[in-house]
């Protein structure tokens, strides 16, 4: 794997364990005092996996495709957005999954960075 790759790969495990800990409110409060929904960004972890998960199986490349229905069939590991992030940053997923996987976490990140990233702490 390329240099350059590992560092986007730490680049985004960091992105990510700074963007999981903070609170995205849902709703607003009302006049009776009760609060909205608080959840965090790593709430949205799964989803994001998911995602993932289906486009590559999806996608017409066979080592991408191949690599999530072996994660699919061994299930993923807790925290599997941070995992495979670590993965990659190590230099551990094959080439062609890290060019297929790393743009689209890193703009799924950078989206979630612009929409929750300011003011919104732990």
């Amino acid at each position: 794997m390329a240099e350059e790759q590992l560092m986007q790969a730490a680049r985004l495990v960091s992105l990510w364990s700074e963007l999981s800990i903070r609170h995205v409110a849902l709703g607003m409060s009302c006049g009776c005092g009760a609060g909205g929904i608080s959840l965090r960004l790593e709430d949205f972890e799964l989803d994001i996996v998911d995602y993932l998960e289906d486009a590559a199986l999806r996608s017409d490349l066979p080592a991408v495709a191949a690599y999530f229905r072996s994660q699919q069939a061994a299930g993923w590991p807790p925290s599997p957005l941070l995992v495979l992030l670590q993965q990659a940053s190590e230099g551990e997923l094959p080439a062609p999954v890290c060019d297929w996987v790393l743009p689209r976490v890193e703009k799924t990140l950078t989206s979630f960075k612009a929409l929750h990233g300011g003011g919104a702490g732990a």
